[in-house]
């Protein structure tokens, strides 16, 4: 029975060895091969690409909001002026329906005039 007692100890030895050679301290300084190295660059420039997104999107959003207050302010000052255009453009039709109606009653009085020198000649005719 010795040789199995042997046997089961040294495989049990081993089983033990090789269970321990699987464990590893967190604060292991190990060497780390190309593939972590590229990995942890590669973690790090998407963190670094996440920053600068975020960054973006808050300027863009930033310089959204400016831009439709700048909107906003050129709507308001447009609609002023055409309101003021409108009053305006009101004024002068007012002030050139009085001018036609002037010379409305110029051409009728000069109309007038003229049917009535023509029937002034004709009385003196007859």
């Amino acid at each position: 029975m010795q040789p199995i007692f042997r046997l089961t100890t040294v495989a049990g030895a081993l089983a033990l060895l090789l269970a321990l050679a699987g464990c590893h301290k967190d604060d292991d300084r190990r060497v780390e091969g190309p593939a972590e190295r590229a990995g942890r660059e590669l973690d790090q420039a998407t963190e670094k690409a996440a920053e600068h997104l975020e960054k973006a999107r808050e300027d863009f959003q930033e310089a959204a909001k400016e831009t439709t207050r700048e909107l906003d302010e050129a709507a308001e000052k447009a609609s002023e002026h055409l309101s003021k255009a409108g009053d305006q453009l009101d004024k002068a039709a007012e002030v050139v329906g009085e001018k036609l109606e002037r010379a409305g009653e110029k051409v009728q009085a000069s109309a007038e005039a003229a049917r009535q020198d023509e029937d002034d000649e004709k009385g003196k005719a007859k």
